[in-house]
């Protein structure tokens, strides 16, 4: 059984690897690579607004502790995998 400390992780990890993803198969061409760059980091802002806002109004502690882990992991592995994503020729 996960805990909902595990769960919220997860969900927010799968999202943001989900979206990656999407927006890498999307842009194909001659400008993709920068494409990509500018559509994740307005995807990842979006998404880290969301945390940040589920984080100021979130009633458990526990899930509270566990929207501000999720914003601060998101934030550092999806920006890189913004720029990683990039570098990588598809």
């Amino acid at each position: 059984m996960k805990t909902p400390f595990q769960r919220i992780l997860g969900i927010n990890l799968g999202i943001m690897l989900a979206l990656a993803v999407a927006l890498r198969l999307l842009n194909r061409g001659r400008e993709s690579d920068m494409g990509f760059v500018i559509m994740m980091a307005l995807v990842l802002g979006v998404h880290l607004f969301v945390l940040l806002l589920a984080a100021l109004f979130s009633k458990s502690s526990e899930n509270t502790r566990a929207y501000w882990l999720s914003l601060l992991l998101v934030g550092l592995i999806g920006f890189g995998a913004c720029l990683a994503g990039a570098a990588i020729r598809m």
